[in-house]
């Protein structure tokens, strides 16, 4: 039997879900300090990297779909210059800073925009965004958020290693 051609969009679903589930472990057992920690030198805590991954899904929906953000991205780390044009709710309480309420808010912002690029006809493909101020296609501007969205995967696992460092650390002072 041959193979179907995986298209565009199958390859950014698959990278996406991928990353998504690798953010899922990581928070998996993690306690709301560990998720706030972090050692001297490194700047982004595991709950800011997965509302930040979260923020650039919900972004990528409010910018593909022109629709209106259900989400609040004050607090997501967002480069305001990306959401140029888009408009989010002020009013949604922010995920804090639980495991399970961060990874819930990342997956919410997946599905959304999942589903968007999924049930909706293509044309959106054909869509064009201002970045880096520059006028480019949809799918620029998404390949463009999966970029960020696997540095700051690649960021999470560090940390994650780094807390279990840590932990072995505590464990044998105490």
């Amino acid at each position: 039997m041959a193979k179907v051609a995986d298209t565009q969009l199958t390859v950014f679903i698959e990278n996406i879900e991928f990353s998504v589930g690798k953010l899922r472990r990581y928070c998996e057992g993690v306690s709301e300090d560990e998720m706030e920690w972090t050692p001297t030198g490194i700047r982004n805590s595991l709950a800011w990297i997965v509302r930040h991954c979260a923020g650039l899904l919900w972004l990528g929906y409010g910018r593909i779909s022109g629709n209106r953000i259900p989400a609040n991205l004050r607090g997501s780390g967002i480069a305001w210059g990306s959401a140029k044009g888009s408009t989010y709710d002020e009013t949604k309480e922010e995920p804090g800073v639980e495991a399970d309420e961060c990874v819930e808010y990342l997956e919410s912002a997946w599905q959304t925009l999942k589903g968007y690029l999924v049930q909706h006809d293509p044309s959106w493909e054909a869509k064009m965004l201002v970045l880096d101020r520059r006028e480019r296609n949809a799918w620029t501007f998404l390949w463009h958020n999966l970029g960020d969205f696997c540095y700051h995967t690649g960021q999470a696992s560090y940390l994650r290693k780094l807390l279990a460092a840590e932990r072995r650390r505590t464990r044998s002072r105490g």
